[in-house]
């Protein structure tokens, strides 16, 4: 019988994230029973992808994988680690595992940590919000959560380091494959105190759908959302909802009526998704528990 571990790294390998089956019928029978079924063709005869997945597992070699992860410099984690964030357990689709990379004692930080995105065409307003509240939450103790995008993204973890903070950057690619490359010596600083995770192995280039698929760790993996700038319609705005839909508090900073990049915030606060956020304070109060308030 194949270990637990093995069978959760060879699936984190083979399988995309946040396909909500799979994810469930590993987190509900575990990582074991899954493959073993899998390969013997006992269940699951009804996928349409279970021949591919059949050829798929048999083909991966554990050794290769464990070695790409050591050429990588990164380790893989599952919900079997005492480490492990726990609230991605609330995700319709909770990943198998994740492969960090950094300073494995900043998922302790998790417990107060906040998430910030936003649009990567900001304006000069959204810098200035983005720094002051990324630096007053550094200064309050918490760690940034962020996705190392462009924009709102970059303004958050600069800011974080800059305070000496603990900052941790979620990617939609692999670490073979950092994207945006602009922003490679800025992953290397949050690496030194903070952490990198990635949901896919080390060789996997960023794609589209992929920083979709990314947001919602950013969203279920913090207490919760900031949108500084985003657009009517945008990743940030997706980032939000699933973070709503988890029953995470959701924050908007408002901005000019005459700013497109402020649209999809004052969406998000009409539509009552979130709270308007005004200062570092509130938001505070607002996520604390009333014993610590």
């Amino acid at each position: 019988m194949v270990k637990e571990l093995e069978a959760r790294l060879k699936l984190f390998a083979a399988l995309a994230p946040g396909d909500p089956f799979w994810a469930q019928e590993i987190a509900s029978t575990g990582a074991t029973d899954v493959f073993e079924s899998i390969l013997a063709g006992t269940r699951y005869l009804r996928h349409q992808d279970l021949d591919w997945l059949q050829n798929e597992l048999v083909a991966l070699d554990l050794h290769s994988i464990q070695e790409d992860l050591v050429k990588a410099g990164c380790e893989f984690i599952t919900p079997g680690d005492s480490d492990w964030p726990t609230p991605l357990g609330d995700l319709a689709a909770p990943p198998i595992g994740l492969l960090i990379k950094g300073d494995r004692q900043a998922l302790f930080k998790l417990k107060d940590s906040i998430s910030i995105v936003g649009t990567r065409q900001h304006s000069q307003y959204g810098v200035e919000i983005t720094e002051q509240i990324s630096e007053g939450f550094i200064d309050s103790g918490f760690c940034i959560v962020s996705g190392g995008a462009y924009g709102i993204d970059t303004t958050a973890h600069i800011s974080a380091v800059k305070r000496d903070g603990i900052t941790i950057s979620i990617l939609a690619g692999g670490f073979d494959h950092l994207y945006p490359r602009e922003n490679t010596k800025l992953f290397e600083k949050i690496s030194e105190r903070g952490l990198l995770i990635s949901e896919v192995m080390p060789n996997i280039k960023s794609k589209p759908y992929r920083f979709l698929v990314r947001n919602r760790l950013i969203a279920a993996i913090s207490r919760a959302t900031i949108v500084v700038e985003a657009a009517y319609v945008s990743g940030s705005i997706r980032t939000a909802r699933d973070a709503a839909e988890i029953f995470r508090p959701v924050f908007a900073i408002p901005g000019p009526i005459t700013s497109p990049l402020s649209n999809g915030c004052h969406r998000l606060i009409v539509e009552r998704v979130a709270e308007i956020a005004t200062s570092v304070d509130e938001i505070i109060e607002m996520v604390s528990p009333l014993h610590l308030r």
